[in-house]
């Protein structure tokens, strides 16, 4: 149960950059162009974003990884509880038995409903991993189709032909910094999320990243 979901999270953002190159049909010709937020970035129709600095920055991952995390905590605390308590009926059960305060009968029924309940802690405790499991995975599934549906309308103007994106190096060794789009994108991200519109590129576009 005390796995770390962290790590689980950063994987599943793989996924996320496998769909985050966008085609287009215009060519901006090595022309510097402006992006949301005032700034500009030098370009061939090529841009990258660096996903890990986009997810650990973008406030909808953050809030809901909050959220997941109190969750598995207070999961992780009342199975701790119950193993605990369980423990020390056994040992109460034990001493009890050693002093012959309760027949051998008894004590054979008492280590048989300790038994029953830890099987069945056992079994909580799998439910609960299946549980914060699937949690999981809508919750990057969230954040990956934010991301995905954002990129399209920040990219509306067809300014870039492609935009690539890295996690860490694991697919990009190197990029000029006046490629990089990360900041304006997660401006732009937070921007709609929080339901800030004055600086995303489209106003008209309806915020789908807001937890109902």
């Amino acid at each position: 149960m005390k796995k770390s979901f962290i790590s689980i999270f950063k994987a599943a953002a793989c996924a996320i950059a496998i769909t985050m190159a966008t085609s287009c049909a215009n060519n901006n010709g090595g022309n510097t162009v402006a992006v949301s937020g005032g700034a500009s970035v030098s370009t061939d129709g090529i841009a990258c974003v660096y996903l890990d600095s986009l997810i650990n920055g973008y406030d909808l991952y953050n809030d809901e990884m909050t959220k997941f995390m109190a969750k598995q905590n207070k999961y992780e605390q009342d199975l701790q509880s119950k193993g605990k308590s369980l423990e020390r009926r056994a040992m109460e059960l034990q001493q009890n038995y050693e002093k012959r305060l309760i027949t051998p009968t008894r004590a054979q029924e008492i280590q048989q409903q300790l038994a029953a309940e830890q099987q069945k802690l056992m079994q909580t405790q799998e439910q609960q991993s299946m549980e914060l499991a699937d949690d999981q995975a809508q919750i990057m599934s969230r954040v990956a189709d934010s991301i995905k549906n954002y990129i399209n309308i920040f990219n509306a103007d067809k300014r870039f032909k492609l935009i690539i994106t890295s996690q860490g190096y694991s697919t990009l060794l190197y990029a000029d910094p006046a490629l990089d789009i990360t900041k304006p994108v997660l401006n732009g991200l937070n921007d709609r999320y929080r339901g800030n519109s004055s600086s995303a590129p489209a106003a008209s576009t309806t915020d789908t990243t807001k937890a109902k």
